[in-house]
């Protein structure tokens, strides 16, 4: 039986699949406020389609001791054009899925918005991908930063990976993607991934990734 009934996590970008399998899980998602800043925990990173093999979209920031501050402090950089490196990327990668055209002016209005702060922009995307799902996704917050939490919440903190999967490739569901020069499918991309493809699709996608994930649970 599973004793675990939350999980908590680190608010990331573009999150993953995973990321989103592991909320629909657990019916709720604590997202973790006070940590500071650490690198390679997909805060500011994420992966979408690419021909050959994932690409890695990363949000750069503001020089300075970000591995120091406070999550919601952490600012961003606009020292070069990103958000529209971003947004061409994406566009390229998604542009002639069957969904993506609901969603693109949603995303570039995001980028547009030229937060300060990571959290802020990240926020703003997990509110827009939860606007797509039925149902309430239900959001809480860490009141304060504990090393430990409760032995009822999954800690997901160093971050859950976009790229690769968790699942074994057996069981690992599919879809098919468009600009693939191969048959394989690139798993556990960025939600939007699933979402330009899959459109109202999604959320059966995700209830069998997640079932996939805690099966032995």
């Amino acid at each position: 039986m599973n004793s675990l009934n939350s999980c908590v996590a680190g608010l990331q970008y573009l999150p993953s699949v995973e990321y989103f399998a592991h909320w629909l899980y657990h019916d709720n998602l604590i997202l973790e406020q006070h940590e500071h800043y650490q690198k390679k925990t997909w805060r500011n990173k994420t992966a979408i389609l690419g021909p050959q093999q994932a690409l890695f979209l990363s949000i750069p920031l503001r020089k300075g001791k970000n591995q120091d501050m406070p999550i919601t402090r952490v600012e961003i950089s606009y020292d070069e054009a990103w958000p529209r490196i971003h947004m061409n990327s994406i566009q390229a990668a998604y542009g002639k899925t069957a969904f993506f055209n609901e969603i693109e002016n949603d995303i570039d209005a995001i980028f547009k918005n030229s937060h300060q702060f990571l959290w802020d922009l990240n926020m703003q995307f997990i509110q827009l991908f939860t606007s797509f799902f039925p149902g309430e996704w239900k959001l809480k917050y860490t009141h304060s930063y504990e090393v430990e939490p409760a032995a009822s919440v999954l800690d997901l903190r160093k971050g859950i990976p976009a790229g690769e999967t968790s699942l074994l490739l057996n069981v690992l569901p599919v879809y098919d993607q468009i600009h693939r020069f191969s048959n394989s499918h690139l798993p556990n991309l960025s939600i939007l991934d699933v979402l330009c493809h899959l459109g109202p699709g999604t959320m059966d996608y995700l209830t069998q990734y997640a079932h996939e994930l805690y099966k032995q649970t």
